[in-house]
């Protein structure tokens, strides 16, 4: 029997500000990390929209539930022995550092390889004199790809894991001639997301972002506005909004929707130099009053690229888990969901609509298709699965 792998697993609770930094450094080495989460449960909700008390109560990315699922998922891995290292945490990272020769596997998760890269940018050096294999996770794979890409290549890292369908991850990381990228989208977290046993008052409901113009989709934004202005008309209670939740917050929501409406996550305008979105940036700093129609015209209208950005998130496995019929834009969702099996299609035209409400309306329908769904999902396209399945090409 194989012993377990000495692993490092590298993440972070937010961004790599001064007072998160602070926070988190004292916190570890007073051990008063899980005070600190009690009394962010504890206080009014307002507080929580103070930048401060943010950053000195909770985790700024426990509104991504798939940042902890992941983190989870690897230290339930019952094949690894696992060291994890807070990169906020200054005391941390440099005993960790001291080791680093010793881990024969590291692991660096979105959390810390998503919206800002000075952090890890710091740790190339000390990366380079590993012994052990080094997997990184890049969060948001539509912006700061220069900087993600030329850290993986920077570091030689011998695996890249990549939520994008094949295709486009390959395309994406063909630069980065020593890693192999591997396929890693999202999965289930059923230990959290899971059915509960309470009436469903919500026919169709929503939480989370609106999709910024860099983006380049305003397919997303319009189909969640479609149902927010007309469900009443289509004999709809809706509960719509553009906010993100905690993902414990988020788990109870869907409990109380019958159905939820969505689309594709990313861009379909994949890029590895950031080049159409930083020039769409100067344009609307510039012009904040510019339409999308004004941004498609200028940039993307002729824009020609080999590979789509869009895939499938975090976002459709959860409603899984806990029943919840969804009601999305027709996709690929990374071949993994099926339209009509799996969730409610909407055609891109709206063409069938009415055909779409009219199946979501039934509850018998509603109900065979999040059973089969559900097990299908439990079956393959858990982060346990996602887990084992790392592990195995990495072993």
């Amino acid at each position: 029997m194989r012993e377990k792998l000495s692993t490092l697993l590298v993440y972070a609770t937010g961004m790599p500000r001064w007072e998160r930094v602070m926070v988190d450094t004292l916190a570890g080495s007073l051990h008063l990390t899980k005070s600190l989460k009690w009394l962010a449960n504890t206080i009014p909700a307002g507080w929580h929209q103070n930048r401060y008390v943010r950053s000195l109560l909770s985790d700024a990315y426990s509104v991504l539930s798939y940042a902890q699922d992941w983190q989870e998922a690897f230290c339930q891995a019952p094949s690894l022995n696992l060291t994890t290292c807070n990169l906020n945490n200054i005391l941390e990272v440099r005993r960790c550092l001291r080791s680093i020769r010793e881990y024969e596997l590291i692991i660096i998760l979105h959390s810390a390889a998503g919206d800002n890269m000075s952090a890890l940018n710091r740790l190339s050096g000390p990366l380079q004199a590993r012994m052990g294999k080094l997997l990184v996770f890049f969060g948001n794979e539509y912006n700061l790809m220069p900087e993600k890409i030329g850290f993986a290549r920077g570091v030689g890292a011998e695996y890249i894991a990549s939520q994008l369908p094949t295709a486009s991850s390959a395309w994406l990381y063909s630069d980065c001639s020593v890693s192999q990228v591997l396929h890693a989208p999202p999965a289930l977290n059923p230990n959290l997301y899971r059915p509960g046993s309470g009436p469903r008052s919500i026919d169709v409901g929503f939480r989370g972002d609106a999709y910024g113009l860099t983006l380049g989709d305003v397919e997303r934004s319009n189909l969640i506005r479609l149902f927010k202005d007309r469900g009443p008309q289509w004999g709809l209670v809706t509960d719509i909004e553009f906010v993100r939740y905690h993902r414990t917050k988020w788990m109870a929501f869907l409990n109380k929707s019958k159905g939820i409406v969505g689309a594709e996550s990313g861009t379909y305008y994949l890029e590895k130099d950031d080049r159409t979105q930083l020039a769409v940036d100067a344009y609307l700093r510039q012009t904040p009053d510019a339409t999308f129609e004004d941004v498609y015209v200028r940039f993307l209208k002729n824009y020609r690229n080999p590979v789509s950005g869009k895939a499938i998130s975090s976002r459709h496995f959860e409603p899984i888990g806990t029943k919840t019929c969804q009601v999305l834009l027709e996709g690929n969702y990374n071949s993994i969901l099926r339209a009509d099996e799996h969730y409610i299609c909407i055609k891109k035209d709206l063409s069938n609509i009415t055909e779409a409400i009219r199946r979501l309306k039934d509850q018998e329908y509603r109900d065979k298709m999040v059973d089969q769904t559900y097990d299908y999902v439990l079956d393959q396209h858990t982060y346990r699965h996602r887990v084992d399945t790392l592990l195995k090409d990495i072993l």
